[in-house]
């Protein structure tokens, strides 16, 4: 197989067509290059994650590993989706940031409040700025938190780029929290 894509090139180039520079596996690298792995802490509020995202920008976000709880030592550790709705029910209501998710779900925010991100999310910017996660606790409650989570955050398609209008979430602006 190697001697014929070999034989093939050469013939190729002494024929005078040209072969492009960029293969898939260098496209790939570009890809890869674009997503930027974020450690979020279960102990800190509001997180920059260094990536600035501008209106109409699709990205998103991905949990790839790691745990975190609300309360170290009556509830365990969970992934960056949250509690199951039983054990929430457990846990004191007065600290969510989004009373309408489970405690322990990561959330995001850009330009406006926060919204849902759990353990994969791909979302169409309704703001600019630099996008910030965090747990579902609110800061007044973080004393007895532990853990963190690894999310991958990637930029698929910038604002104006001409692609498929795809079904995205759009985070809009739902005003600050």
């Amino acid at each position: 197989m190697r001697k014929r894509l070999a034989a093939l090139l050469l013939a190729m180039t002494t024929a005078g067509v040209c072969v492009p520079a960029t293969t898939s596996a260098a496209a790939s690298e570009e890809e890869a290059q674009a997503a930027r792995r974020v450690r979020v802490s279960a102990t800190v509020g509001w997180q920059n994650t260094g990536v600035w995202i501008e209106r109409g920008d699709v990205y998103s976000v991905a949990y790839l590993g790691g745990r975190w709880t609300v309360d170290e030592t009556n509830f365990p550790y969970v992934t960056a989706g949250g509690y199951g709705w039983g054990t929430d029910r457990r846990i004191y209501q007065g600290c969510k940031i989004r009373d309408d998710r489970t405690y322990g779900t990561l959330l995001g925010k850009v330009s406006g409040g926060a919204f849902t991100l759990g353990r994969y999310k791909k979302y169409r910017a309704g703001g600019s700025g630099w996008l910030r996660l965090r747990i579902n606790d609110a800061d007044r409650c973080l004393g007895d938190n532990d853990g963190s989570v690894l999310v991958s955050v990637r930029i698929l398609r910038h604002a104006g780029d001409d692609a498929d209008d795809a079904d995205y979430g759009d985070h809009g602006d739902y005003g600050d929290y």
